[in-house]
């Protein structure tokens, strides 16, 4: 079956399989924008037996170009012609990669697997990352956030959000444990370099900050004498140990601020929290249709970001998508597009002012549905879609010209492509 190129043609995204069917949900709010530009567009979960099958049903017609989170489904085997390789790199379709993280978390997948591959990154951070400490990176795209499970304010059941408890749906991850494995696992050089730098991190001066995970372990291996920047999966590895032993620290902080406040904590690992006696509800179930429904009933979402302060989380796309207010850990982003409304959304990392701010909105619910309006009312002009299609648009346009032939009319003092770069 030959199988063809074409701009407007159809638009795949896959998913594989994620605690609570998350990056499903995810993959469906970032496909639904391009049916408006593609012939259609198809989510193909692998968790599916029948994926492939259906998959290889839809290839009589042209593909624009296909995606998924972490790139799952971008290593599908095809012959041709006497050839075998990878589909996606012989057909010459562009294939999109979303990441929510640090790209110290998984490096492997952020790797070129072939030509046309994309990075996408929502936070600058993780962008300016990649671009730091990846040789020979693929083409990247930093993409503006847009609505998740978006829900016009009239089909909002505010009545039922006024009897409702505010919602922490985060997974937990006791602190201690990682700490343990560094000291048991990894040579004392290095787990002191962790221990000392995580130190830093949360201490009250730099918690509420941009953390410069890269930035502090070169400047204490430097105190060292060792130039730590020769081995960018050194620095991988640490910065994903610090990143995940923070996130620990701050969202441990805040189920212990909200135990002695009638809130649902929802999701996996709590067990290093003690919810014996205390107002909290503890609900260990984690999948996202149910927290979804969740949200609809809920005054307010608590959430924190991860790690990062440039863009909204994705929890935060999701509760302003359902007009529900959200309260979450200061950020840059906030400060900017919330101006005066961030003051009384945003928290710091404080047991005190965690309970409080929750507290104020649990004794009076009313107003965190005021709150979640005018979240709402600030914030979905700068989640649209069109910013976010145009982006992605423009990566897919850009990459699949460098896959392309010489162009009929280009100058004669230009070669393309020219081989110099390959």
């Amino acid at each position: 079956m030959a199988i063809s190129q074409k701009r407007g043609g159809t638009v795949f995204f896959f998913a594989g399989a994620s605690e609570g069917d998350s990056l499903a949900d995810l993959s469906r709010s970032l496909m639904a924008p391009f049916s408006a530009v593609a012939s259609r567009t198809v989510l193909l979960e692998l968790s599916n037996p029948d994926w492939f099958e259906i998959f290889i049903g839809m290839l009589n017609e042209p593909i624009w170009f296909a995606a998924s989170y972490f790139g799952s489904g971008q290593e599908i085997p095809m012959s041709h012609a006497g050839e075998s390789g990878n589909l996606w790199d012989m057909a010459g379709i562009p294939f999109v990669r979303f990441f929510g993280d640090i790209p110290a978390y998984f490096p492997d997948r952020h790797v070129g697997q072939f030509a046309n591959s994309i990075n996408a990154y929502s936070d600058t951070d993780h962008a300016a990352f990649y671009r730091r400490w990846f040789r020979n990176p693929c083409l990247s795209v930093m993409h503006p956030r847009i609505l998740q499970d978006p829900a016009p304010a009239n089909q909002v059941a505010f009545e039922a959000k006024l009897n409702g408890k505010i919602i922490f749906p985060k997974n937990g991850n006791p602190p201690q444990k990682l700490i343990r494995y560094w000291r048991e696992q990894l040579p004392p050089h290095l787990c002191h370099a962790l221990e000392s730098i995580a130190e830093e991190c949360i201490g009250q001066n730099h918690l509420n900050q941009a953390p410069c995970f890269d930035d502090r372990l070169l400047a204490h291996f430097a105190s060292l004498g060792v130039d730590a920047s020769a081995k960018p999966e050194l620095v991988c590895f640490l910065v994903a140990q610090l990143d995940d032993y923070v996130r620990r620290i701050k969202s441990t902080m805040i189920a212990e601020a909200l135990l002695n406040l009638p809130v649902v904590i929802r999701g996996r690992n709590w067990e290093h929290v003690d919810f014996r006696g205390k107002a909290a509800t503890y609900d260990s179930a984690s999948g996202s249709a149910e927290t979804l429904a969740l949200i609809d009933q809920s005054p307010a979402v608590i959430d924190m970001s991860p790690n990062t302060v440039h863009s909204p989380h994705d929890r935060i796309c999701r509760a302003v998508g359902r007009n529900t207010a959200f309260l979450t850990n200061s950020q840059d982003y906030f400060n900017s597009t919330l101006g005066a409304v961030a003051k009384q959304c945003t928290f710091s990392f404080q047991i005190e002012a965690i309970h409080s701010m929750v507290e104020h909105f649990v004794s009076h619910p009313k107003d965190a549905i005021d709150l979640g309006l005018q979240q709402s009312k600030l914030l979905r002009p700068a989640l649209s879609e069109a910013g976010y299609v145009n982006s992605i648009l423009g990566a897919v346009d850009s990459i699949e010209f460098c896959k392309g032939k010489r162009p009929p009319g280009t100058q004669d003092f230009l070669s393309f492509p020219p081989n110099i770069f390959h």
